[in-house]
C-alpha cells in the first residue's frame, strides 16, 4: 500500500467521522493533501497521525491526530493539534512540502524553494511529543543563492540536547525546543539564519 493509499484512506474515514461528529468542526479539506504519515507520538503502540494541507495563502497547515480508545467503542482519532501555516507551500515543483517519519518514530516536515528565484533554501522541522505537548526538537536548514555561489549555508540544529552545526562547525549554545504552535518563520534560529 503507498502512502497516497494511506492518506486517501485515512482522509475517508475522517471524513466519515466528521460527517457523525459535530466535534470535528476544524477537519482539513481532504482534495488538498499534500502529504500524511500514520507514526506513534506517545510511543503506546498506537497508529496517529498527519496530515499536511494546502490552504489558500501559500502554505500548508499541519493536522496531528492522537489515537482515541475507548473500550466500548471502535478505535477513533481526535485532533490533537492545527497548525495554521506551519511552512512554506508554492505552486511549482520545488516548492511543495511533505511529511516523513525519522528512525527514531519523529515527525519530519520537510519545505523548499528549490524551483524559483535566486534565493534556494530547504527546510526540515523534527517534531517530537514531549509531556502532552508538540515541540519543534530539530531544525535543519540549508539556503543558497544561484548567482553569488560564496552565500548562504547550513545549520543542523538539536533544540533538545542545544548542540548541532552551522556550516559543518560544532557550536552549542542556548538552544531549546519550541512549542509547535508558537513556530514561525521568524522563531528559525540566528545560528539557521544566512
Amino acid at each position: 500500500m503507498t502512502a497516497r493509499h494511506l492518506a486517501l484512506g485515512f482522509a475517508l474515514a475522517v471524513a466519515c467521522w466528521r460527517a457523525s461528529s459535530p466535534a470535528l468542526a476544524e477537519a482539513p479539506n481532504f482534495a488538498n493533501v499534500l502529504s500524511a504519515v500514520t507514526l506513534d507520538f506517545a510511543g503506546g503502540g498506537q497508529q496517529d497521525r498527519a496530515v499536511l494541507v494546502q490552504n489558500a495563502d501559500d502554505g500548508a497547515d499541519l493536522y496531528i491526530y492522537l489515537v482515541k480508545d475507548e473500550a466500548d467503542s471502535e478505535r477513533s482519532w481526535t485532533l490533537a493539534e492545527l497548525k495554521k501555516n506551519l511552512v512554506f507551500s508554492g505552486a511549482m515543483w520545488g516548492q511543495l512540502p511533505s511529511l516523513d517519519v525519522n528512525g527514531k518514530g519523529s515527525l519530519l516536515i520537510k519545505s523548499e524553494n528549490e524551483g524559483v528565484g535566486r534565493d534556494r533554501w530547504s527546510q526540515t522541522l523534527t517534531v517530537v511529543y514531549r509531556n502532552n505537548a508538540f515541540l519543534i526538537g530539530g531544525i535543519a536548514y540549508t539556503a543558497r543563492d544561484t548567482i553569488d555561489l560564496k552565500a548562504g549555508g547550513a545549520c543542523d540544529l538539536n533544540l533538545l540536547s542545544g548542540k548541532g552545526t552551522r556550516n559543518g562547525k560544532p557550536i552549542e549554545g542556548k538552544l531549546a525546543p519550541i512549542k509547535l504552535a508558537d513556530w514561525s518563520d521568524e522563531k528559525l534560529p540566528k545560528e539557521c539564519q544566512f
